[in-house]
């Protein structure tokens, strides 16, 4: 079995990473090997499967994938499309600094000592605030500084919001719905247009919604719109009776009442607490 060198894949000595885009035809493999590095690998296109420590597990566009040194590893690409992912490598002691550093008390921090390395299905907003970072990574000289940046916000993307993430046994048409309906557009028509975009009966949706995700479409809704309105009230100027209908409420009362229980103050308390104000 192959073990690779960090030494032996950087383009110059002084590189903190590699940042690189590898595309797998049909039936095409990377044979099972290790390596004194760790590697984040990204799927952008197709499905296949990861080989890891012994197991398979399928892979699929939008999942990411926190490599440790430790994990022996390969690649098999399945399906019709190719299997297109990328990977960020990079020295082991950056990894060992940044545990120690931020995340000392989180032993399950990029897999931890777990069998398998830690995956995560990213969802639309989390698709695009990593895919903006990388962007900027893969033009920037390739620094320790640049490189801890990324990280750093990819782990804030990863570990922020646990109310939004998606068990990945959760159905593809229940996991679209639930992406699509944190868009303000759709947000506005409330459950209706979330079981809408879901495709299937009110009662299958209510079900699937208790099943996988632990709330009913209600529940979710409203998490949603009550987030989308914190988020207007800290960043706009915007008054709360145009960002509470465009959540979709007719009530002005019922809003404040739903955004205390979310999140435990009224919308002007929050507005105060969290709006910057040039001077102050």
């Amino acid at each position: 079995m192959h073990r690779f060198r960090f030494e032996s894949i950087a383009p110059a000595p002084e590189d903190a990473y590699v940042l690189a885009r590898v595309t797998l035809l049909r039936g095409d493999t990377i044979q099972l090997h290790t390596h004194d590095f760790a590697e984040i690998h990204w799927v952008e296109q197709g499905e296949g499967e990861h080989r890891v420590n012994g197991m398979s597990v399928p892979v699929r566009a939008s999942h990411l994938l926190l490599i440790r040194p430790t994990d022996v590893h390969g690649f098999e690409c399945g399906g019709d499309q190719d299997l297109v992912f990328v990977v960020l490598a990079f020295r082991r002691k950056t990894l060992t600094h940044l545990r120690t550093r931020y995340f000392s008390d989180m032993p399950s921090f990029y897999g931890g000592t777990a069998r398998l390395p830690k995956a995560v299905e990213l969802d639309g907003e989390q698709l695009r605030l990593a895919g903006a970072q990388a962007d900027i990574l893969a033009n920037a000289p390739r620094t320790l500084f640049h490189l801890e940046r990324f990280l750093l916000n990819l782990f804030f993307i990863i570990h922020s919001h646990p109310s939004r993430q998606v068990p990945a046994a959760c159905p593809d048409w229940l996991r679209r719905a639930y992406t699509t309906i944190q868009c303000p557009e759709v947000l506005t028509g409330g459950v209706k247009a979330f079981k809408q975009v879901c495709g299937r009966s009110a009662a299958h949706v209510s079900r699937a919604c208790r099943q996988w995700l632990g709330a009913t479409p209600s529940q979710i809704v409203t998490r949603f719109r009550m987030d989308h309105a914190a988020k207007q009230l800290a960043m706009t100027d915007r008054s709360i009776l145009d960002i509470s209908m465009e959540c979709g409420f007719d009530s002005l009362s019922h809003f404040y009442r739903l955004f205390k229980q979310r999140h435990g103050i009224s919308p002007n308390q929050y507005r105060v607490r969290n709006k910057f104000t040039a001077g102050s």
